[in-house]
């Protein structure tokens, strides 16, 4: 519920916002709410429920109308919608449903496992929920960024419960969200993904998710103002989101734009100083801006993180490499060499490290072999900074023609 005033990589300005609590006693609830004008602190609206649990669903139907009566204006148009439709009348499977979409916006790979429990037992209790289809298929697409391992098997996952999802209910948002996003980042066929994005947010221009995963869509076409719109969008729609404020940092990187993507990855390691992804990408800004010592030690620092993957070695051994301690990063290759014989390791840690070192055709052997494994990764050949010294290559260019960008 914001309106769409901010762009490029700025931070953007929310109109309003919506606060509340939650308390449970066995049956009874009590749920608090508040609408406020972000402008002013100007409190628009607020609300006490004493409910039973049973009452779940109609409370939100009411709160949904009262904002939307509140927010007569018309820079509210574009996110007003009717009262959320309510997918299942099991309060059991919505409870668990919940307990899964709080797990997997943790966006680690423990909080991803526990969440596929959750939409698992959700589906267990009402088997024609399609909600909680969505929630397996977003859960198999993005388990496969947390974990280095072979991707075929989990999208095949992500678009069966995506498909699913739609099969019975041809109007829910997120499956449409979802089986874009499958689509996009594995099977690469552009246009099929950009039809999925534009019916997700169609269906529901509220959902945040659509926007954020819409955003890299058009990144990977090289449409980066327009990427940036749909990122901002989604930092308005869910401002505590530390994986879309991550998501902008990273757009803000692809576009060259990289104090504004310092400040906000920065934003996103306040709000969670444990996720080791944020500090590859800041990592690779510092670099990028010549600050090669902070690049370093932001690098070292995700390295010691629970769930550092073999990205955040391959940055580090890519920084390491161009700061002249080349013994050290072919220390770090051989390590990710020695990993490869008893586990999976991505190509594209092989990829990096060897752009690093300055060997561009084992980098681009690494990365003709991504191609064969189809990582999402390749996706962004077109704007990602780290790639520049190859795009003179033949074999580059020959990527790019394969994936039809």
């Amino acid at each position: 519920m914001r309106s769409r005033r901010s762009r490029g990589c700025g931070s953007p300005r929310a109109a309003w916002v919506l606060e509340g609590t939650l308390r449970r006693a066995g049956e009874r609830l009590r749920i608090t709410a508040q609408l406020s004008s972000t402008e002013d602190g100007q409190l628009l609206w607020s609300e006490r429920y004493d409910r039973t649990l049973a009452d779940v669903f109609a409370i939100q139907e009411e709160i949904a109308r009262t904002i939307v009566d509140t927010l007569r204006v018309t820079s509210f148009a574009d996110f007003a919608a009717p009262s959320p439709k309510r997918y299942t009348e099991s309060i059991a499977a919505y409870g668990l449903y919940l307990r899964g979409r709080f797990a997997w916006n943790t966006r680690t790979q423990e909080g991803i496992t526990e969440a596929i429990r959750y939409f698992e037992q959700a589906i267990a209790e009402d088997p024609r929920y399609a909600p909680a289809y969505t929630g397996l298929a977003d859960s198999y697409a993005l388990q496969l960024d947390y974990r280095s391992v072979p991707v075929a098997e989990g999208f095949a996952l992500a678009k069966q419960y995506a498909r699913k999802a739609l099969e019975l209910d041809e109007t829910v948002a997120e499956a449409h969200a979802s089986l874009a996003w499958s689509v996009f980042i594995y099977d690469w066929d552009w246009e099929a993904a950009g039809q999925e994005f534009r019916r997700a947010v169609e269906l529901d221009p509220r959902y945040a998710t659509a926007h954020q995963w819409y955003a890299f869509w058009f990144a990977a076409l090289g449409r980066l103002e327009e990427a940036l719109v749909e990122a901002h969008t989604a930092l308005e729609l869910d401002p505590a989101s530390v994986s879309i404020r991550r998501t902008v940092g990273w757009l803000c990187y692809y576009a060259r734009r990289y104090d504004q993507a310092r400040y906000h990855l920065a934003r996103a390691i306040a709000m969670n100083p444990m996720a080791a992804e944020t500090y590859r990408i800041l990592g690779l800004v510092f670099a990028y801006q010549g600050d090669w010592a902070e690049a370093e030690r932001v690098l070292r620092e995700g390295m010691t993180l629970p769930g550092s993957a073999t990205y955040t070695t391959a940055a580090l051994g890519y920084v390491l490499a161009r700061t002249g301690k080349r013994a050290e990063a072919e220390g770090l290759l051989a390590n990710l060499e020695a990993q490869r014989r008893v586990d999976y390791v991505s190509p594209v840690a092989f990829a990096t490290l060897y752009i690093g070192l300055d060997d561009p055709q084992h980098a681009l052997d690494w990365m003709e072999r991504a191609l064969e494994e189809r990582r999402g990764w390749l996706a962004y050949l077109r704007v990602n900074p780290l790639l520049d010294p190859l795009r003179g290559e033949p074999r580059f260019q020959a990527l790019i023609d394969k994936m039809r960008l």
